[in-house]
């Protein structure tokens, strides 16, 4: 299902798979510094492409966050039925739980097939106008695919991987 939003309202996730696990609250933390920076630019609508790791990370924080912007919205862009039958057992309850919750979920293919992450990425880079990644820099993979794609698409990058960097968030709601 094709979901149609405002790009200039919405922005993607896209990350490696693999975090530290001593990496993992100040990545929360930032993500979270992220997400409301782009609340605050006007990005109401965030598109995550499901993967084990940073995606996922991603989705519950966003998800964690509608408490306090109950107007952001998540769609869930899985690359094929079945994306998570390798997953190991905990991240299979989490991915569940994250498509019980999304806003949206959009199933990109019934069976997989090569190069469907790539169709995944795609997808969501032309429906964004921004993407918060988790990239360490490495010229190979997915990640590097998509953030490449990303600029030379001119688009908005948030790269939240930096060893020594902490987004510092504002609490807009206080006076």
């Amino acid at each position: 299902m094709m979901i149609r939003t405002d790009i200039t309202k919405t922005a993607a996730f896209t990350g490696h798979r693999f975090i530290r696990y001593k990496d993992r609250q100040r990545l929360k933390t930032n993500l979270e510094g992220a997400i409301t920076a782009c609340y605050h630019s006007g990005i109401r609508h965030f598109l995550c492409g499901m993967a084990a790791g940073f995606d996922m990370l991603a989705a519950e924080t966003l998800l964690a966050m509608k408490a306090n912007y109950p107007d952001i919205r998540l769609t869930a862009v899985i690359p094929f039925r079945g994306q998570s039958c390798k997953f190991n057992p905990t991240d299979k309850e989490r991915y569940s739980s994250i498509l019980g919750k999304a806003d949206n979920v959009v199933c990109l293919s019934e069976t997989y097939f090569d190069g469907c992450f790539l169709r995944r990425n795609d997808y969501m880079l032309e429906r964004a106008n921004r993407i918060i990644a988790y990239y360490n820099g490495e010229p190979k993979g997915g990640t590097f695919y998509t953030c490449r794609r990303a600029e030379r698409m001119k688009l908005d990058i948030t790269n939240l991987y930096k060893p020594h960097l902490t987004i510092q968030t504002h609490d807009y709601n206080k006076n």
